[in-house]
């Protein structure tokens, strides 16, 4: 994973749009809690898709709005989209 890490790296130092493009894509399935479409897009999806299941096993956490590292009631993300929602009434 370290080599894909690093050409990753050095695609966005270069300016390949592409890179650009899969990271941008990457924090919209972050920030929309599409995580199948997060696991796909990481550098390594299987063993994201297995990290994400050892910490949240349950099958209620595959549609889940927020992931192990915060957890439900610090999750940065929806944390944002409860502030836009109540920005919008």
């Amino acid at each position: 994973i370290t080599y894909k890490i690093a050409a990753h790296a050095a695609d966005l130092a270069k300016g390949h749009p592409a890179a650009k493009v899969r990271d941008d894509a990457l924090s919209r399935a972050r920030f929309e809690f599409r995580w199948e479409d997060q696991f796909n897009l990481s550098l390594d999806p299987e063993t994201a898709r297995s990290f994400h299941d050892e910490t949240l096993p349950k099958e209620a956490h595959k549609l889940a709005h927020f992931c192990s590292m915060c957890g439900p009631k610090f999750c940065s993300m929806r944390i944002s989209h409860d502030i836009r929602a109540e920005a919008q009434k």
